[in-house]
């Protein structure tokens, strides 16, 4: 049975003026991510890769092209429905963990489900990101490991379509990095969940299902990786 078409990304561009320069930070990039993929979108600091994750995931728009997540083309949401789709069909996972430091681990991540048509159960998620010892914690009590796991839980909780992660092992140690990615191919594969993880860092494309790489606000290569490797394996 063949994967379905997720998202279809059309000829995106986004230009920014910078006085009477144009900056260039996104070119003609098209690709499809198919249901059920893990995803690397690799490439240097300035190669687009931060711009083109913020339109998929509506927090902006692009100057030209087309996002389409299930036939709805994103690129023409209204405000009202962006705030929608960023509600109901993505979860974010960034470098900085972005919790409530007044919250508790749970209470982070039941405040982003309230709001959330179909959200999973709480207790079962942050038992399957081993956290259900460290769930009334603060984030001050907790490593930053455990908070990005909490930041993980949070988005999976909302039972997005697609979970965007941008950079996050990127303020982690090379141990608690690579348990983190680990975490990552375990929801992928237990949860069904369609991910797609932003880095710089080259090595962690050998866990992918589909590799895509950016430079100078383009999309230079896509390809189907061959020859993945256990996130445990992997070594920068």
């Amino acid at each position: 049975m063949t994967a379905s078409v997720l998202m279809k990304v059309e000829n995106l561009s986004k230009h920014y003026k910078m006085g009477e320069v144009t900056v260039k930070a996104l070119q003609n990039a098209s690709f499809e991510i198919y249901k059920g993929e893990f995803v690397v979108i690799l490439g240097p600091s300035g190669s687009g890769k931060s711009t083109l994750l913020n339109i998929l995931g509506g927090m902006d728009k692009p100057t030209e092209g087309k996002v389409l997540l299930r036939e709805q083309e994103v690129t023409k949401f209204s405000e009202k429905q962006l705030t929608k789709y960023r509600r109901d069909q993505i979860g974010f996972v960034f470098q900085f963990y972005n919790l409530m430091a007044n919250l508790t681990a749970k209470e982070n991540v039941e405040l982003a489900t309230e709001i959330c048509k179909e959200p999973l159960n709480i207790d079962d998620v942050l038992r399957d990101v081993g956290l259900d010892e460290r769930k009334n914690h603060f984030p001050s009590q907790l490593s930053g490991g455990e908070q990005q796991r909490v930041a993980i839980a949070r988005a999976v909780a909302k039972n997005p379509l697609l979970l965007l992660c941008d950079e996050p092992t990127g303020a982690l140690d090379y141990k608690t990095g690579i348990a983190i990615l680990s975490l990552l191919s375990k929801i992928n594969k237990e949860y069904k969940k369609t991910i797609m993880v932003i880095t710089h860092n080259a090595p962690i494309a050998q866990m992918a299902d589909r590799v895509i790489k950016m430079r100078s606000g383009k999309v230079v290569d896509n390809q189907i990786n061959e020859n993945q490797i256990d996130p445990e394996r992997i070594e920068w």
